[in-house]
C-alpha cells in the first residue's frame, strides 16, 4: 500500500505496507450489483480498501487473478464481483474493445432503423 501526497508541485509516495500474493486468500467486492469502489482484501487480517473507481477495482481484481493464474496457480477466491466484467475474455471487460461494443450497438440501431422503414406488403 502506498501513501500519496503532494508538496507544492511535487508528488510524494511512501510505501506504507507490503503484502505477498501468495498470502492473499480472497478479494471481496462487497456489492456486485452496484457501482462501488470499496473492496476487502483477506490476508491473515482483512483490509478495507477503496479504489479510485469501480472500473479500477475490477482492473485490480483481474490483474491479481491473472498474476495468480500465471505464477501461483493456487485456489484464489474473488467474491461479490460481476463475472461479466471480471473475465478477460468478456467483451465488456477491456477498454481496448470499446470500439467493438460501439460497432455492435450501431449495427443493431441501423438494423432497427432499416426494419422500421421497410414496408410490409
Amino acid at each position: 500500500m502506498v501513501k500519496h501526497w503532494r508538496v507544492d508541485r511535487e508528488e510524494k509516495y511512501e510505501i506504507v505496507e507490503k503484502w505477498f500474493l501468495k498470502d492473499l486468500e480472497m478479494i471481496d467486492g462487497k456489492e456486485a450489483d452496484t457501482d462501488n469502489p470499496y473492496f476487502d482484501m483477506h490476508f491473515h487480517k482483512v483490509y478495507n480498501m477503496e479504489a479510485y473507481s469501480c472500473a479500477s477495482k475490477y482492473t485490480f481484481a483481474r490483474t491479481l487473478n491473472s498474476l495468480n493464474a500465471m505464477y501461483l496457480k493456487k485456489d484464489f477466491k474473488i467474491v461479490n464481483f460481476d463475472d461479466t466484467y471480471l473475465n478477460d475474455d468478456s467483451i465488456w471487460s477491456s477498454s481496448n474493445r470499446d470500439f467493438v461494443v460501439v460497432m455492435k450497438v450501431c449495427f443493431y440501431a441501423f438494423s432497427l432503423l432499416c426494419l422500421s422503414l421497410c414496408r410490409l406488403s
